[in-house]
Order: structure tokens, then C-alpha cells, then sequence
């Protein structure tokens, strides 16, 4: 699935990434008030941020060691776990996330993005065959579709207002990597299963999984600020927040049964 020259990159590249974030998951349990430059309604998403990012490390570490031992379907869920961490140490960074373990997080996505750049240039998506029992690609392409729509809504909701009041949003950096990137992609994957695309069946394991885990990090953000940070409960916000987390999450099993790795491109 993977060129064997590159692999070793990637490996190294991921290794580190996985590393550098423990380091800054650790300096945030060490540094007195890590997320004092974070704005008060958002900081219950910081600490939940790095309650799921230190077991994502700890998951590629391992899927690492596994796929040194050839297993070779294991890059889609090393993708899903690289996916996540770019997305999550570029809202830290863009967002000016400002304490002493700030180069952690620049170089967490330096790291996982370079990492990411050299999969997509070493990988053959013909490799990448339907089982007996095929995945439930129009039923991720539904899920990825309804995901885009709500967020999408519930994004403009919120930027149209500051946008006619010209001012800016604190955590701006959501909104441009959601409405920029993520949410673009996201779709492209619904119409590329829906189409029956090898690239979608490439993509829909690292973005559900990418999906899943940034849902279950927001989820727990909002349950964070209710139980801990005397926030409002906000039933519409859990709701929506599980959907994003545990509907692709109930999917990747169905999906990873469907799909096998073939021994050469068709």
C-alpha cells in the first residue's frame, strides 16, 4: 500500500510527531495555567484537546510498531491519527496558544504534516480492494454529507453576525480550518464513496477516524466546561458534538471489515 522506500520516513516522521506530543500534552500538566492566552469559554476545549491527543500518540506509537511488522492495512488508521494531529496542534498553533511549550506544538505540525505529504505521495490507492462483504460506503457518504451540512450552518451562524460587525471571533482558526479544508474534504470523501472511487474508499477510515476523534474532543470540551468551569449545559451542542464523534466512530469497523489490502496494484 505503501512504496517500502518511503516507509521509513514515515515512520520516523510519525514516531516523532507522537513523541513531541506527549512532550506538550506533559508540559501542560507541569506549566502553572498552560492556557492563560486562551479565552475563557474555550479553554474547557484545551484540556479536552489533550485528553484525547495523549492516547492518539500513544495509538500511532503503536500502530507504528505493527506496521513495521508488516501490516499493511494499518496505514489507514496511521493516517486518521496523523489527520487528527494536524489538525489539532494547527488550532493551537495558528491560534497563538502562547506558553513555554508553544514550539511543541509548531513542531508537532510540522512534523505530522510533512509526515502526511509523504504518504500521499508514496501510497497506491489500487491496492485498496472490497472484501465479500463490502463497506457501507453510501452510508459514510450520507453521514460525511449531513456532518458538512450541520456544521457549515452552524459555522456561518456564527461568522455572519462578526462578519457584518467586523469583528473578529475569538478561535477564529476553527472556522478556516473547517469551512477551508476540512469540511471541503469531508464532502469530496461522501461524493467519492458515493461514486465508488478508490480515493474514497482510501479516505473514509482516516476521516472517520479523524472525524470521530475531533468530535469526541469537543463533546468532552463541552462536558468540561458544564462539570468544571461552571459553563451553561448545552444539550443542542452534546447532541451534535456525539453525532460528529460517535457516528463515524460506529462506522470504522464496518468500513476496515469491507476493505483488504491486495499483494499488487490491480
Amino acid at each position: 500500500m505503501i512504496a517500502p522506500a518511503a516507509a521509513p520516513t514515515l515512520w520516523r516522521l510519525s514516531d516523532a510527531a507522537s513523541v513531541l506530543t506527549l512532550a506538550a500534552v506533559g508540559a501542560a500538566l507541569i506549566l502553572p495555567d498552560p492556557y492563560a492566552a486562551v479565552p475563557d469559554h474555550l479553554r474547557p476545549g484545551a484540556w479536552s484537546q489533550d485528553t484525547i491527543s495523549a492516547p492518539a500518540a500513544l495509538a500511532l506509537l503503536a500502530v507504528n510498531a505493527r506496521l513495521r511488522q508488516g501490516w499493511a492495512k494499518g496505514w489507514l488508521i496511521w493516517a486518521g491519527l496523523i489527520g487528527y494531529l494536524i489538525y489539532a496542534y494547527a488550532l493551537y498553533s495558528f491560534d497563538r496558544v502562547m506558553n513555554p511549550a508553544y514550539p511543541l506544538y509548531l513542531a508537532v505540525l510540522a512534523s505530522a504534516l510533512l509526515a502526511l505529504v509523504l504518504f500521499v505521495r508514496a501510497v497506491d490507492p489500487a491496492r485498496l480492494i472490497s472484501t465479500p462483504r463490502p463497506p457501507p460506503r453510501r452510508a459514510v457518504a450520507w453521514l460525511f454529507g449531513l456532518l458538512v451540512l450541520l456544521f457549515t450552518a452552524l459555522w456561518l451562524s456564527q461568522l455572519l453576525p462578526a462578519m457584518a460587525a467586523r469583528q473578529p471571533l475569538p478561535g477564529q482558526t476553527i472556522f478556516v480550518l473547517d469551512l477551508a479544508i476540512a469540511l471541503p474534504l469531508t464532502g469530496l470523501t461522501a461524493w467519492l464513496l458515493w461514486r465508488g472511487s478508490p480515493i474514497g474508499d482510501l479516505l473514509a477510515i482516516p476521516m472517520l477516524m479523524k472525524v470521530a476523534v475531533l468530535g469526541v474532543a469537543v463533546f468532552l470540551g463541552t462536558l468540561y466546561g458544564w462539570a468544571f468551569f461552571e459553563g451553561p449545559f448545552m444539550p443542542f451542542d452534546l447532541a451534535l458534538y456525539a453525532l460528529m464523534g460517535f457516528g463515524p466512530a460506529a462506522l470504522i469497523w464496518p468500513v476496515w471489515r469491507g476493505l483488504e489490502v491486495s499483494e499488487a496494484a490491480s
